[in-house]
């Protein structure tokens, strides 16, 4: 298995990953069995979006510091990464939940394509998330509260699937 994205392994990925450390690193991966990988990813998926959702994304000049804009990049980095793994694995496994899983998450990245563009959030051709930099330093943090908030449909219709996913994977096998 070959993944075709980057990936920025820190402490908030591995603390997605808890219990599961070891699966945040591409490297660690190749062993482990596509169950375990979609099983582990998909709660690391769960995890990014109750961070992500449980934010204060107020107009608060605390939230505009560097170094505030620098933990929340690395947040919302380490939820693309849980995100992406899970396509990634998702796609691996091929079983009949794993292929509507793979097709419902396609329909919301359709479905929220020019919002998330509007905040420097894009997918690739093999629906990978891709993040700009920039757009975190030029976009105020109040604006990705309607995509990421604790009301948004994108995180409540993702964590769906990834539970919904995550319930019919036989981990042990």
């Amino acid at each position: 298995m070959s993944l075709k994205f980057d990936v920025t392994n820190n402490a908030y990925l591995r603390s997605l990953y808890r219990g599961n450390a070891e699966l945040s690193k591409k490297s660690e991966r190749k062993d482990a069995s596509k169950q375990a990988l979609v099983h582990a990813d998909t709660n690391a998926l769960i995890k990014g979006a109750k961070v992500l959702t449980s934010q204060s994304y107020s107009d608060d000049e605390k939230l505009d510091t560097k170094a505030a804009k620098a933990k929340f990049y690395l947040q919302m980095k380490s939820f693309a990464d849980s995100y992406n793994y899970t396509v990634s694995s998702t796609e691996e496994l091929g079983t009949y939940d794993a292929k509507r899983a793979s097709k419902d998450m396609k329909a919301l990245r359709k479905k929220y394509k020019d919002e998330l563009e509007d905040l420097g959030i894009t997918f690739d051709e093999k629906g990978y998330m891709k993040m700009s930099n920039s757009s975190f330093d030029n976009i105020s943090r109040e604006n990705y509260e309607e995509m990421f908030g604790k009301d948004s449909e994108f995180m409540k219709d993702l964590t769906k699937i990834s539970r919904k996913l995550n319930r019919h994977i036989d981990y042990q096998a």
